[in-house]
């Protein structure tokens, strides 16, 4: 029996979140029978959708060994940038492109810093929370800018199709998209091997420096999506949302799901079980109203657990 239990014990490790969660959902649904109703299961989802877009599109990202501060800054700038170019009346299609196009160009210049001039990831995206905070203070100020008339953009963050909200949907698309990316395409190999032995990789005739600028652009589009649905939902823009911690979350989910901060191993599929992970547990101590302070000792003691208990597999 002794030699059987640590077995057991390392065949179950792999699983150990999606385990954690059932049983969090037994735990709650057992105290509260109205945590399984329909519409809160569905807010769940919704609630994680901004954090779940972010977090799938930086496991690429720390697959590499690498890592993105500035996620926050990021959705914050988006929103600012779609705010003025709605102000100045340019068509919807313009202003999401506008909004997207600014995260994508913050991404790329992050990424061609760490690819081609050799630049520590978190160095380079810790300078650039500063800098896009700064300019996005500098574009819009800290004030709330109040977005009015403006149906499509708001249905963005607000609308619904079938009775499930669209935001959902452009979690679930840009999930089905990073597995995608992952599974079926080039880049999924090379991203599993520049994690693996970066040098190897490059001698191999990957695209090694190109990939990885990519990669963060990628990073940062997810980022910018997420500033979008923010304001929709919100109706406002502001340079101060994105507040610190958002990258804390979004990296967390990630680590979460499995993925190696030192690089090579990880799983879009399984960064989206990490996110719905940290949605059920916040989800599930809001309706048991457990104050904030010991939400905080009680999430960072699981995901620590939940980190322990993923290093066995």
């Amino acid at each position: 029996m002794s030699a059987l239990s640590p077995n057991i014990a390392t065949r179950l490790a792999p699983h150990a979140l999606t385990l954690a969660i059932a049983a969090f959902v037994v735990v709650f649904s057992i105290i509260e029978p109205a945590f399984l109703k329909p519409d809160n299961l569905v807010g769940i989802v919704r609630q994680v959708a901004m954090v779940g877009i972010m977090a799938t599109c930086m496991t690429f990202v720390i697959m590499t060994g690498g890592i993105d501060l500035s996620v926050g800054p990021v959705l914050a700038l988006s929103g600012v940038v779609a705010f003025f170019a709605m102000e100045a009346g340019y068509p919807l299609p313009l202003v999401l492109a506008a909004g997207l196009a600014a995260g994508v160009a913050v991404g790329l210049v992050s990424g061609a810093l760490i690819a081609f001039f050799g630049l520590p990831p978190i160095i380079v995206t810790l300078a650039m929370l500063s800098i896009v905070r700064g300019s996005a203070l500098l574009l819009g100020g800290p004030d709330l800018h109040s977005i009015r008339d403006q149906p499509g953009f708001t249905f963005i963050g607000t609308g619904s199709i079938a009775g499930i909200p669209f935001s959902i949907y452009l979690f679930i698309a840009v999930s089905l998209l990073m597995i995608f990316l992952q599974k079926m395409t080039p880049i999924g190999i090379c991203v599993a091997a520049i994690g693996e032995n970066e040098r190897a990789a490059f001698l191999s005739g990957h695209r090694t420096r190109t990939t990885k600028m990519w990669l963060y652009a990628i990073s940062a589009f997810g980022a910018a999506l997420a500033g979008i649905i923010q304001s929709s939902q919100v109706h406002t823009a502001s340079a101060t949302y994105g507040e610190f911690g958002t990258e804390l979350d979004v990296i967390a989910s990630v680590v979460l799901g499995g993925t190696s901060l030192m690089g090579g191993n990880g799983s879009v599929a399984r960064t989206i079980i990490g996110v719905m992970f940290l949605g059920i547990m916040n989800n599930g101590m809001n309706i048991l109203n457990v104050s904030i302070d010991i939400q905080l000792i009680a999430k960072g003691a699981i995901i620590a657990l939940a980190l322990a208990l993923a290093e066995r597999g």
